[in-house]
Order: C-alpha cells, then sequence, then structure tokens
C-alpha cells in the first residue's frame, strides 16, 4: 500500500506553521537571554512595599484584605497582590521566581498581541509583536518585580481584547458562544483593570477598531458592553487617583498644575515616549524633571505639533487608510493616564517614565511595523524583499541586544542609583536613595556626599535632611547633624521619625531636657514606636524622673514582649524607685 499524497497546498501551510512557531520560539528564546542579566538579581525600589514588607502577603487572612481594604497594599491592585501572595508561597524571598513570572507574562503578552494583529489584518504583525517583546523601554516594566501590575494587567487586556474581537467582527450577534465569548472577555477586563487601573481606556480603543474594521459603529448589546466595562474601568481609575493622593501623597505644591500647564505638557510627554520608541537611547529610571509653565511659547510647540500630526493623519486618510488614524488614537488613549492631567506620585520625581508607556507603545509599533511591512509589499525584486528582511531582523536583534544592555541596570538596587545617576546627576531621589543604600551597609563616608548632594538638589526635601542628620550624628558631628534633624522637622512636622533622631543626638549632645521634649513630640505622633518608648524611658530613669520613666518602659515591653533590655531597664528602675522610697520611710 502507498500513503496519501498530501497537497501542495497543505504542505505550504504545514511549513508555513512551522516557520511561525520557530519564529516565536526564536523571540522568545532571545527575550530570555536579553533579560537574563536582570532575572538573578536582587529585590528593587518599592519592592519592598509590594512584597518583602507587605504584610498582606503572609497569611490567608491578608489575602482577604488584599480584596476587601484598599489600605492594605500601596494601591488597591488585588490581582497584582494575589499573584505576589501565591508567589510568596512559591518562592518565599527569592527574587528570581518573581522577575521571571514578569518575562513570562510579558512573553504571553506579546504572542497576545500578535494573533490580535493577525485577526485585524494589520500588516507586519510578526515583526510587531517581536519588537514589543524585545524592545528595551520595556526592561523597566518587566526586570522591576513592583512594575508585576503592568505585564499582568497588559497580558488580561490583551486576552480580553483577542477573545473580544473575534466574534464582534464576525457581526453574527452575541448568543451562545459568542455570548461565553463577551462573558469571558467582561471576567478578563475585570482581571487587567484590577492589576493596574491605567487599563481602563481599553473599551474605547475597542470600540475604536470596530469602527474601524467594520465601517460602523457597534451594535446595541456591543455598545452597552463596552460602556459598562469603559465605566467599571473609570470607577477604579477614580479610586486610584483618590489613593495616590490620600494613600500615597499625590498633592502639594510639586503638583500644583494649571489645566494649561498639563495641556502644555500632555503634548511633550507624548512625543518623548514616542522619540524613545523610534530611538531608544539615553533610557533612565529617573528622567529630568521638565520645568512646565504654559505662559512660555515655546512650551506650546509640542502640543501644537501633536494636533498638526492628527490633522495630516486625518487628511490623508483617503490615501493611508483609516490605520494610522485609529493606532495613532489608540496609542494617546490609552497613554492618556501618564499624561499629566492626573496626579500620580512618582512624577513627583519626573513627568515620565519608560514603564508608563507600556501599554500605549502597542499600537504605535503597529503602525510602525505595519508601514515597514506595507513598503516592503511595494517592492519589485526578490532580492530587495530579502534585503528589507534582513534590514527587519538586524532592527530586532539590535533591539535585543540594547535589552541584554539595559537589563544589567536592574541587577540590584546600587546598580540601579548607580546607573541612574551616570546617566542623570540631577535625580536627587536617586542620591538620596544611594546614600540611604550606602549608610545601611555601614559606608557612611560615601554615603555622605550623596545625601549633601541630594538637598543642594533639592533643599526642602525633609528625607534628606533626615537622612544625612542621622549619618552625621552617627559619625559624631553632633552639632551639625542636629541643624539638619531640626530642619528636617520643621519640613514634615506630621513625621516622627526624625523627631525621635533629633531626641536621640540631643541626648548625646547633653540636652537632656530639649531630648525628652522631642521624644514626647513624637511620640504624640507615633505612640507605637517600642524603641522610641523604650530611649524616653531610660532617658528619664537616667535623669532621676523614675515615675515618668515606668510607663515609657513597659509601654515598650508591651508592645515588644522579647524586649529584654526593655525588661532589664525596667526592672531596675522598680527597684530603683522602691529604694528611693523605702529610704523617705519613717
Amino acid at each position: 500500500m502507498t500513503g496519501r499524497s498530501v497537497p501542495e497546498s497543505e504542505r505550504g501551510a504545514r511549513a508555513r506553521t512551522a516557520l511561525r512557531g520557530a519564529a516565536i520560539a526564536l523571540v522568545a528564546a532571545a527575550a530570555l537571554a536579553a533579560y537574563a542579566p536582570s532575572l538573578t538579581g536582587g529585590f528593587l525600589w518599592d519592592d519592598d512595599f509590594y512584597v518583602t514588607g507587605n504584610r498582606a502577603l503572609e497569611s490567608l487572612s491578608g489575602l482577604r484584605r488584599i480584596w476587601t481594604d484598599p489600605a492594605a497594599t500601596p494601591q488597591y491592585y488585588p490581582m497584582t497582590h494575589t499573584t505576589f501572595w501565591v508567589e510568596r508561597r512559591l518562592f518565599g524571598l527569592d527574587p528570581t521566581g518573581y522577575r521571571v513570572v514578569n518575562l513570562a507574562l510579558h512573553l504571553a503578552g506579546a504572542w497576545l498581541f500578535l494573533r490580535i494583529l493577525e485577526r485585524l489584518r494589520v500588516p507586519g504583525a510578526p515583526l510587531a509583536a517581536a519588537v514589543f517583546a524585545l524592545h528595551p523601554v520595556h526592561v523597566e516594566s518587566v526586570a522591576w518585580i513592583t512594575e508585576r501590575k503592568n505585564v499582568l494587567s497588559g497580558a488580561l487586556a490583551l486576552a480580553s481584547l483577542a477573545v473580544f474581537l473575534p466574534p464582534a467582527l464576525d457581526g453574527k450577534g452575541w448568543r451562545g458562544r459568542r455570548a461565553a465569548a463577551g462573558a469571558l472577555a467582561a471576567l478578563l477586563f475585570a482581571g487587567a483593570v484590577l492589576s493596574k487601573t491605567v487599563v481602563a481606556t481599553l473599551p474605547i480603543v475597542a470600540a475604536l477598531l470596530l469602527v474601524w474594521k467594520r465601517g460602523k459603529p457597534p451594535g446595541r448589546a456591543e455598545t452597552l458592553a463596552l460602556a459598562a466595562a469603559a465605566a467599571a474601568g473609570a470607577a477604579l481609575g477614580l479610586l486610584t487617583v483618590h489613593l495616590e493622593q490620600s494613600q500615597i501623597g499625590a498633592v502639594g505644591a510639586e503638583w500644583s498644575l494649571g489645566l494649561l500647564d498639563r495641556v502644555a505638557l500632555a503634548g511633550r510627554v507624548l512625543w518623548f515616549y514616542l522619540g524613545k520608541l523610534a530611538w531608544p537611547a539615553g533610557l533612565c529610571f529617573v528622567y529630568p524633571r521638565w520645568d512646565v509653565d504654559a505662559g512660555r511659547p515655546s512650551d506650546w510647540i509640542a502640543p501644537v505639533l501633536v494636533v498638526a500630526a492628527i490633522a495630516v493623519l486625518f487628511a490623508f486618510r483617503r490615501k493611508t487608510g483609516n490605520g494610522p488614524l485609529v493606532a495613532a488614537a489608540a496609542y494617546g488613549i490609552l497613554l492618556f493616564p501618564a499624561l499629566g492631567f492626573f496626579n500620580v506620585y512618582p512624577m513627583r520625581y519626573s513627568w515620565v517614565a519608560d514603564h508608563f508607556q507600556y501599554h500605549a507603545s502597542l499600537p504605535a509599533l503597529a503602525l510602525a511595523c505595519a508601514a515597514c511591512a506595507t513598503g516592503a509589499a511595494r517592492l519589485r525584486g526578490t532580492a530587495a524583499r530579502r534585503g528589507l528582511t534582513a534590514a527587519a531582523v538586524a532592527v530586532v536583534a539590535a533591539l535585543a541586544a540594547a535589552s541584554w544592555s539595559r537589563a544589567h541596570a536592574f541587577a540590584d538596587l546600587e546598580t540601579l542609583w548607580r546607573d541612574t545617576l551616570a546617566r542623570n546627576p540631577s535625580a536627587w531621589m536617586a542620591h538620596n536613595n544611594l546614600g540611604g543604600l550606602l549608610a545601611m551597609s555601614g559606608r557612611e563616608e560615601e554615603a555622605i556626599p550623596h545625601v549633601r548632594e541630594a538637598i543642594r538638589l533639592k533643599p526642602d526635601h525633609a528625607g534628606a535632611h533626615d537622612n544625612l542628620g542621622r549619618l552625621l550624628a552617627r559619625s559624631g558631628q553632633l552639632e551639625e547633624a542636629i541643624a539638619h534633624l531640626r530642619e528636617a522637622v520643621r519640613l514634615d512636622p506630621g513625621a516622627a521619625g526624625p523627631r525621635f533622631a533629633l531626641a536621640r543626638a540631643l541626648e548625646r549632645e547633653g540636652r537632656s531636657e530639649e531630648a525628652i521634649a522631642c521624644y514626647l513630640e513624637g511620640l504624640s505622633l507615633s505612640p507605637r514606636d517600642a524603641d522610641a518608648q523604650y530611649d524616653l524611658g531610660t532617658l528619664l530613669a537616667r535623669s532621676g524622673r523614675l515615675e515618668e520613666a515606668l510607663p515609657h518602659l513597659e509601654a515598650a515591653l508591651r508592645m515588644r514582649p522579647d524586649f529584654e533590655k526593655a525588661r532589664r531597664n525596667l526592672a531596675l528602675a522598680r527597684k530603683l524607685l522602691r529604694d528611693r522610697e523605702a529610704g523617705r520611710a519613717p
């Protein structure tokens, strides 16, 4: 017997499938190699709030609080913190597992991006997915554990779109399996906004895509579903804005921009991010913070150019199609939450950050790669097309190499701060944080110049004055230490820490009464500080004020039953008080 012969068309389809699978595997391998320098690194900035110091990750009751108490976590992103809760049981405090999961989610997002572009019949879809997977502007989102919220929300948002679009584009109604697909898409979108609310504008993008591909507005059922999703996303987005201000502290003079200032800023932000996508040189964890003044004519160049670009795309839509205009609109819609119209705490340091454009980069990259693919299709001759293909491969390889280089900066916290300062010496936050890190490792002499520089760059930074005061006190320079600690107290009167540090410095200088007053002021703000209660109780006892010392030593021991020094000093103070009373007895 002879086997059935395989038709030429079927063999060709199999070959294309195999080639596609090999290409996907190659991109995944390239991403793994590119991110390898960061996969075994340590925890970075804010990872203590999200992972290592997050008490909600330690118990089953903590998991409940993640979902029911917005104050239990740095932001109300319960899906993100639930993944951390699970990983805490799988990996403990080994950062490698968390980073590998981030990379896996990023690659899943790239694959979903490919599927969506293919369903939309966008030219150059494989190239766009590869560029997204390997672009160095995304290293910050993938290599930084805290930005799990970016890669998780991105993967879930793309999954929602991938489920929603096929039945919607078929235009056959929402019954049976299509209704199930709609319910699944809604569930995935809910997971996305509960991972990070920046994806709340996705339903608007979905509606835009439907209008583009079908040439007519969404139907009634689709409109209701998209409107409900948009309303839910907006509600969670407003909650995020509220928590940024009330819980994290994104309020005050550093965010006091007028509406016109914010419009001018938004135009510059848009072009900045597009520039980093087109030419990802000089990527930095903390970029310089621009001075914004809508009263300067030069500040309006960027927004005017944005309007001009949209006008050009609209004018040429008959020649180029609506695709470029839709991509530009989608880019602006997805980036809108990060344009400066809402107060976000990291904008205290810079108006822009690489991770802010993680989701918005998708339509921009799709447009660029579609333009390249369309141009290649118009070329005549096999040699020219092969040359353009080789150029595309070279670009992807160059992006992978740039990501590999950038990933080294995220190996550990000291490396990240030093890399930031090498690229942006004016980053006062990096100077202060590097100084604090060096101080914790016992390298005070290296730390002090960095903290001094932070104060020079930002004289009103209470934390830097606090850090410098503590460092100087540790090195015995008490007079200058006290001056900086007093300034920290003046700049941040609601913080107890600087008052306790000032009290200890005053105590070392022999100014006991001033120290006692500082301790009492600090404890009025933070009465559950066991160390401060112990220090005040001990100082009062040494000053002969035994009756006053006892309540503070008792409070320290009550808060920390294993506080042996407090136990010993309390016993000694009680004995001395008994002896004093016995000596006074008739």
